[in-house]
């Protein structure tokens, strides 16, 4: 079963979480899909080939792991993508999407799609704990909806407090 925490951010936002993770841990950030396979490889959550690509695998590379990438041909365009993520040692960052309304999230698959993972799970439990951890620290506000709590990074809970004060007047 995966674990996940539900999060609202902006690009403001998702700056100040990817300098956590690059000032704590040795990190690599892949984009799911890019014209080419160096693409996948992005140095900052603001680099992605898609206008709405909202989706973003973080590697630590303390846990050993070797990305493979695969070629798609569709009828008009070709692009690579990271094909072995099922067991990798992965945790994806989807980024709030404000525009459509999609709040953002935070997942491990853990034994959701195999009960066969290659790495340490209980250190990488560590990995991810303390990510959501901080994630949860630095929320500046959350709002609990169905028994979910979402936690809103600083200028996107500025941004629900806004537009929450207009839409009373």
């Amino acid at each position: 079963m995966g674990r996940q925490i539900q999060i609202c951010t902006t690009d403001d936002d998702n700056l100040v979480f990817e300098g956590f993770l690059k000032q704590n841990f040795d990190c690599v950030f892949f984009q799911p899909s890019a014209p080419t396979a160096e693409k996948l490889i992005i140095e900052s959550f603001t680099e992605t080939s898609h206008p709405f690509s909202s989706q973003i695998f973080i590697w630590n590379k303390a846990f050993p792991w070797t990305p493979a990438f695969e070629l798609i041909n569709t009828v008009d365009r070709q692009y690579y993508y990271l094909s072995n993520t099922r067991n990798a040692p992965l945790i994806e960052f989807s980024k709030t999407i404000p525009n459509h309304v999609v709040n953002g999230r935070i997942y491990w698959s853990k034994f959701f799609l195999s009960d066969t993972l290659l790495y340490n799970v209980e250190d990488f439990e560590k990995f991810y704990l303390s990510v959501t951890k901080w994630i949860i620290k630095n929320a500046t506000g959350k709002i609990k909806y169905m028994g979910i709590n979402t936690y809103y990074l600083g200028n996107a809970w500025s941004l629900k407090i806004e537009t929450d004060t207009k839409a009373e007047q």
